[in-house]
């Protein structure tokens, strides 16, 4: 089951999995804000990579993806979204621990080229 006012409560926190340029040390990270690193996490396997205008896209697909898990409060998803635009939407995602994390998947997915791997960048 699926929360779904959970994420219009101002006070409520988050589980936010990321994947590409708002992973620790990469360009984007500081849009995350007083997010909160939580550990490395992976996705169940129904998910790929696409490479869209030079950044990572995840994607339906037959992979795990490797990424971060945060805790962030709800005001800064506003913050995210805008940032992510319209190439991006904000999606539950399951990980392979059960958890459901929020995450941002690829509005047009057939876009872009396949990527490589499951970890962005590739290590």
């Amino acid at each position: 089951m699926l929360p779904s006012d959970a994420v219009t409560d101002d006070a409520a926190e988050h589980l936010l999995f990321v994947y590409g340029s708002l992973k620790r040390g990469q360009a984007n990270h500081d849009q995350l804000g007083r997010a909160v690193f939580l550990r490395a996490a992976r996705t169940r396997p129904v998910f790929a990579l696409r490479t869209i205008d030079g950044y990572p896209a995840l994607v339906s697909g037959r992979g795990a993806v490797l990424g971060e898990l945060y805790r962030i409060a709800t005001p800064e998803l506003s913050q995210l979204d805008e940032f992510e635009g319209d190439a991006y939407e904000r999606q539950w995602i399951e990980l392979e621990t059960g958890e459901l994390a929020l995450g941002y998947v690829a509005r047009q997915p057939a876009t872009g080229d396949p990527y490589p791997g499951n970890e962005w960048p590739v290590p």
